[in-house]
């Protein structure tokens, strides 16, 4: 057990992110819950930008609650720097944040308040997109429905909702005494938490009416969100995420929800591929990389993406690749 000197910290992974990192941070700042309360902890990934070196290490001796760590080597990935932050953290609840986004003002303070309320071990809520100037509710299948779930099994809805760790609040010691920690140097590591998490939490609560994070969709030359990235190394490194979130499954005999966690992510993923200008070849390996994956999809569900996708379900169950289209 660590010592708790803050209610809430708040883990920020950073790569080369100057021109974004005083958004997130001052909207950190002006949180209602009282900024006294946060710990903020920015994990850089060995940028080489002196901006965002010198301006983290200039919030980390202005303000005696923010920590900047630097690793030592890039991993290219956010995993390390958010197990990095887990460890550190000195809080009783902890929510991992992107560097290009922003939380409103009372996010920490409803998260918080609603946790404690129920001794949740995880707290969920909604956000916004924000594209430019337009922001849009994301919707769920839980239509402002808020709930508290003792145990997954009694609504599987829970694994409908997006994995995106950054709206979702958890106890800290949760995470360690769980063993729940981010995947490392791929992608997929957000789902794997959040699966882990919700299997292992005796409460979780979802807020669904409560929007408190912004999520920035950037689809500019240079100056892409991940969301638009669908390069072969990007879904590859989604691939390993999902077999590392497969084992889990069958390593705890969770194999039964398999389809439930997976579907919406596979159609995520294939839609990912099909949109993508990567070669065919290209597109045939990525597939050949998912296929045991996706064969367990269809056989437990034979109707799997068919209206969309029935062009790739015959070449997935015959190993046959070339016929994968573009």
């Amino acid at each position: 057990m660590i010592m708790v000197n803050y209610k809430i910290c708040v883990v920020i992974p950073t790569y080369n992110s100057g021109s974004f990192i005083n958004s997130i941070f001052d909207s950190i700042k002006a949180q209602s819950i009282g900024f006294d309360d946060i710990q903020v902890i920015f994990a850089d990934d060995k940028s080489d930008d002196d901006y965002t070196l010198d301006l983290l290490k200039s919030l980390d001796e202005k303000y005696s609650n923010v920590t900047s760590v630097f690793m030592d080597e890039n991993s290219g990935f956010p995993g390390t720097g958010r197990n990095t932050g887990l460890k550190l953290s000195e809080s009783k609840y902890i929510i991992f944040s992107d560097h290009d986004d922003t939380y409103n003002s009372d996010a920490f303070e409803v998260m918080y308040n609603a946790a404690e309320d129920e001794n949740a071990d995880m707290l969920i809520t909604n956000y916004y997109k924000v594209y430019g100037d337009e922001k849009k509710k994301v919707e769920t299948v839980f239509d402002r429905e808020n709930i508290v779930i003792n145990d997954f099994k009694d609504d599987l809805r829970i694994f409908d909702l997006d994995p995106a760790i950054w709206c979702k609040l958890f106890r800290r010691d949760f995470l360690i005494e769980n063993d729940i920690y981010f995947l490392e140097r791929m992608l997929g590591e957000d789902l794997y938490v959040f699966i882990k998490s919700a299997v292992f939490s005796n409460c979780t609560v979802y807020l669904d009416d409560f929007y408190g994070y912004n999520y920035y969709i950037r689809n500019e030359k240079g100056n892409k969100s991940t969301i638009h990235i669908r390069n072969k190394k990007y879904l590859g490194k989604m691939v390993e995420g999902y077999h590392k979130l497969d084992e889990f499954l069958t390593d705890f005999d969770l194999e039964e929800y398999y389809s439930n966690i997976f579907n919406m992510h596979f159609v995520y993923w294939i839609t990912s591929l099909m949109l993508s200008d990567i070669s065919d070849e290209d597109k045939a390996d990525l597939v050949k990389s998912n296929n045991d994956l996706l064969k367990k999809q269809v056989a437990i569900n034979p109707g799997f993406g068919e209206k969309i996708y029935s062009s790739l379900t015959k070449p997935i169950l015959e190993d046959d690749y070339k016929k994968v289209e573009s």
